[in-house]
């Protein structure tokens, strides 16, 4: 086993969650009179907190700190009560992680979701596969911070050179190197192979099924 411990993103990496941000930020674009996005628009917006998705679907000219609070409260009330709506897990997860914990391997999810959002959705669809499930909590810088991560890493109780982070935007690789973790890229994500490359992911993978045989035994496919 090539490492002790994986700690995963949450959306675009474990859950599609596309679909349904992508109503809420349209929901919320349409009841003020703004532009509405795609989902590959939206998808290019995640990956850095709810606040900074608000701000990037919020024109330019709006953007003050008191109408920014406003959609931000928008947003989440109706995120919150649709988060489930479309969400899934990407095809093989289950499977991948349960081979993952058969394997002895500790596993976490370090996101930059709410943490009263992310909670909630890891224990819909995964049950309490995971050791450590961690979102954006108020005072903790947001990812690509190492903060966060470093405190899970210490909840899981082992070191950096036998942990491994998974995620799918250069985001979640500077989150990981800036904690002194390998990076495994989830090419089937928001973003893509092209930039998890450029970003500098140290392992890529092509489904979680490749993901799980590839931290295992250094064998794809």
């Amino acid at each position: 086993m090539r490492f002790q411990a994986a700690v995963f993103d949450l959306d675009g990496t474990l859950l599609n969650t596309l679909g349904d941000l992508t109503d809420a930020c349209n929901h919320v674009c349409g009841r003020n009179g703004w532009p509405v996005f795609t989902e590959d628009q939206v998808g290019h917006m995640v990956g850095n907190g709810i606040a900074k998705l608000v701000e990037r679907f919020t024109p330019e000219v709006l953007r003050t700190p008191q109408a920014l609070d406003a959609t931000l409260a928008e947003f989440t009330a109706y995120y919150g009560a649709h988060k489930a709506d479309r969400t899934a897990p990407y095809p093989g997860t289950v499977r991948a992680l349960a081979a993952l914990r058969a394997a002895g391997m500790k596993t976490a999810v370090l996101s930059n979701k709410a943490d009263a959002l992310c909670r909630p959705l890891v224990s819909r669809y995964f049950g309490d596969v995971f050791d450590v499930v961690r979102g954006k909590v108020d005072g903790v810088p947001a990812k690509p911070d190492p903060t966060s991560l470093r405190a899970v890493l210490r909840e899981l109780g082992v070191t950096a050179e036998n942990a491994v982070y998974v995620g799918d935007s250069d985001v979640d690789v500077l989150t990981g190197h800036n904690a002194g973790l390998a990076v495994c890229g989830a090419e089937w994500g928001f973003r893509g192979r092209e930039e998890l490359t450029r970003a500098g992911a140290d392992l890529l993978a092509g489904s979680m099924t490749e993901l799980a045989a590839l931290l295992l035994d250094g064998t794809a496919g």
